[in-house]
């Protein structure tokens, strides 16, 4: 089976929500659809949507401007999922992906940072933001993951949800410990882009087979609508584009607490 046969449809959606008066978040989706990328702004006044804003534009850019050292063998689909921590289990054109996907994320993080140091804001403070991305390699069925912060990437597979990212969160890290005692606020994030000057993404590979659903999403989706509901949303709207704008309706609905940002993909067939 020719994996050049198939295509990552990809389509996304912003909406500013149903209390917050600026849209902090933002996105990127390629015009080849082979990469997509959302951020979630922190700072308010300080910037959170101008460092989201750069993250995008900084990481997209750096994406773009990759080119290919290494022949990607096309082989048939599998559904093998491996992180960086296991680069040899990869072919070296996925395993130079990976590292490609990290530095576009720490050149991002650097730009923020400078950014920040410049309008004299201590370590720590000033605006920052997460990010998740999802990126094709060039003619395989192999998709780099990478993300810094609680926003998230889902995969939709034979009618199953599964998310890709784990949360860099003091809740995150309160349920890893057990759950004991009082759970901390879920918006406490322990990793973003631009509050530090170095920052370590987390980057994985993982398969792509035919007629997976690949989902984005800042928390102002899964903070408002359960992943049941979002996986019959995406089980249901076919159409990349509708299934985003229908997700977004949906959280909305739900109270729209925060900005929401969905950005969904499709890997199928060529038309």
């Amino acid at each position: 089976m020719q994996n050049a046969a198939f295509v990552l449809t990809v389509a996304g959606r912003t909406d500013v929500g149903r209390t917050r008066s600026r849209n902090e978040d933002n996105f990127h989706v390629s015009s080849s659809g082979e990469f997509a990328i959302v951020c979630d702004g922190m700072g308010g006044h300080a910037g959170g949507d101008i460092a989201s804003r750069k993250a995008v534009e900084e990481i997209s850019g750096f994406l773009e401007d990759y080119a290919p050292t290494e022949p990607v063998t096309v082989v048939e689909f599998d559904d093998a999922d491996r992180t960086q921590s296991d680069p040899m289990g990869t072919e070296p054109a996925v395993r130079n992906a990976l590292s490609v996907a990290r530095s576009a994320v720490q050149n991002a993080n650097r730009s923020i940072h400078d950014l920040n140091v410049a309008r004299g804001f201590a370590q720590g403070r000033g605006m920052g933001t997460t990010v998740a991305g999802v990126w094709r390699v060039p003619g395989s069925a192999q998709l780099v993951v990478f993300h810094a912060g609680d926003s998230r990437v889902y995969r939709l597979r034979d009618g199953e949800l599964r998310p890709l990212t784990r949360d860099h969160s003091l809740y995150q890290i309160w349920l890893d410990n057990g759950g004991r005692g009082t759970a901390p606020q879920r918006n406490i994030i322990v990793r973003a882009l631009g509050t530090a000057e170095d920052v370590e993404p987390e980057v994985a590979v993982h398969s792509l087979l035919p007629d997976d659903v690949l989902m984005l999403c800042s928390d102002g989706l899964n903070g408002m609508v359960p992943d049941s509901v979002i996986a019959r949303i995406l089980r249901e709207e076919a159409d990349p584009a509708r299934a985003a704008a229908v997700l977004v309706d949906t959280a909305n609905g739900a109270g729209g607490q925060d900005n929401v940002t969905v950005v969904v993909g499709r890997f199928a067939a060529r038309a």
